[in-house]
């Protein structure tokens, strides 16, 4: 604990510095075996946090008790972390640096009001990786059947159980989804996955679902911190390229049939016959000003 105490630039710290600290230690925040889990655990650090009821951002420091319920003392995602002032004047006995750097706009506390001392970065971050776009054909007949219902829980149940760890997945409006996953083949597996799931619900429906590999672009949601996709080329192009996929069926970009023959795998793709005869579909919006987009397009087989 002296460690840390002596790494500790000042008693309101940023995600990247906890990151930074834990790496030093060979640790990471997002498993809690670090002396700054422990600090947590005990309520000596707490974290900047969203309050819905009051709409407004508060301090949060685990009270007598709640360690029970965080037994691994992970830490929530947060964009400023708090040292207890009870620690004070412990750490600055060995890191006298750790006073110097004051922050005049907050006064640290359990539930007290957060404000920002400068302009928060919203902008969204971009990061290549594998899309997933899925939709459920002839949705509209189900809804006015009424068997809609059934059909919007399978499918959010299957992208819940099934997304990779860690991926950035969505349902919309309850026939549609979109997942973000650095892996391919378990980004594949999951696209298996869904059809199947969906396919059991009332009615058999079946999946379109488009495979892409390029930019998207994401960003922390204010009220939670969640991180959520707002768009990028990968997105863009898996979305128009889904429309034309046959029901039932899973087809991939080249771009990421190239990834995905990085890494092993079982499956295996074939080429989807295009009208132009080149192997080139064109998957622009029609009736819009959008620029050609032209793609190869495969399907994924098992």
């Amino acid at each position: 604990m002296e460690r840390l105490f002596h790494r500790l630039p000042g008693h309101i710290l940023t995600r990247a510095e906890i990151e930074e600290i834990c790496e030093e230690n060979g640790d990471q925040p997002s498993q809690g075996k670090h002396a700054i889990g422990a600090l947590y655990r005990v309520g000596l650090l707490g974290y900047v946090q969203h309050d819905r009821v009051r709409g407004e951002w508060r301090q949060r420091f685990l009270r007598p008790g709640e360690a029970t319920f965080e037994p691994n003392g992970v830490l929530p995602s947060a964009t400023h972390y708090l040292l207890h002032p009870v620690l004070s004047d412990v750490i600055a006995l060995i890191n006298p640096a750790f006073v110097q750097r004051i922050d005049r706009v907050n006064i640290v506390g359990y539930d007290r009001p957060w404000h920002e001392s400068g302009p928060v970065d919203r902008t969204a971050n971009v990061h290549t990786c594998c899309v997933l776009k899925a939709d459920v054909s002839a949705f509209g007949s189900l809804m006015r059947s009424g068997r809609d219902a059934p059909v919007r829980k399978a499918l959010d149940e299957a992208v819940a159980q099934w997304a990779p760890a860690a991926a950035i997945s969505e349902t919309g409006a309850g026939d549609a989804a979109l997942i973000a996953s650095d892996d391919p083949v378990a980004l594949a597996q999951t696209a298996r996955h869904l059809m199947d799931d969906v396919y059991r619900a009332a009615g058999q429906p079946r999946l379109r679902i488009a495979l892409h590999y390029g930019q998207v672009h994401t960003r922390q949601r204010v009220t939670d911190l969640r991180t959520v996709i707002v768009g990028g080329d990968a997105i863009l192009c898996a979305a128009r390229v889904e429309p034309i996929v046959a029901p039932g069926q899973i087809w991939v970009t080249e771009e990421f049939r190239e990834q995905f023959l990085q890494r092993p795998s079982l499956s295996r793709t074939t080429p989807v016959p295009a009208p132009t005869g080149d192997g080139c579909f064109n998957v622009r919006k029609e009736a819009t000003q959008e620029p050609d987009l032209w793609v190869r397009l495969y399907r994924l087989e098992a």
